[in-house]
């Protein structure tokens, strides 16, 4: 029977490193194109109600990025508005040719970008560093035995970036 933390499974998964900056990415189409030029934060899954139903999967995986270092080269956006299940207001802006959600914009922290893994031209370095609101996972959700597994989010987004250096910091 496999290791349970928190509601997850918990599993040795090989960690890739975390590629030289710049990254790059864009939407489905092709229309929206932007470039990252510092280190992602944080990789953060997010097994929330809402972030379930936004990707249309079991969860979202999320790069956390500073806000001056999010480029945009080309393409435009509508901007969806919801309310978090903090109270706070999050922008979700998309992509207006194919819909492509491609970040959210947290009022609650004005100068972070909460990009969406998905959109990278290479997501295949972003295993999730930690998992947020594990109380709402689907019971076969995975996390590596080295990420933060936290059932409801309380903590500051500061101890996602701290676990995320911590692991970076001997591998990459």
């Amino acid at each position: 029977m496999p290791d349970r933390i928190a509601g997850m499974i918990r599993a040795d998964i090989a960690r890739p490193p975390v590629p030289s900056v710049p990254l790059h990415g864009g939407c489905h189409c092709g229309a929206v194109r932007y470039e990252i030029t510092a280190r992602p934060k944080a990789v953060n899954a997010c097994h929330c109600d809402d972030c379930k139903r936004l990707s249309g999967a079991t969860f979202g995986v999320y790069l956390h990025v500073p806000k001056p270092a999010l480029a945009v080269t080309s393409g435009t956006f509508d901007t969806f508005r919801r309310t978090g299940g903090s109270g706070h207001t999050i922008p979700i802006e998309r992509c207006t040719e194919c819909g492509t959600r491609m970040w959210h914009l947290p009022d609650a922290a004005p100068d972070l970008v909460i990009l969406c893994a998905g959109t990278l031209d290479d997501p295949s370095w972003a295993v999730p560093t930690s998992h947020i609101f594990t109380e709402e996972a689907a019971p076969d959700a995975v996390a590596a035995s080295d990420a933060l597994v936290i059932e409801a989010f309380n903590s500051t987004r500061q101890a996602l970036w701290a676990h995320f250096d911590r692991i970076y910091s001997v591998s990459s």
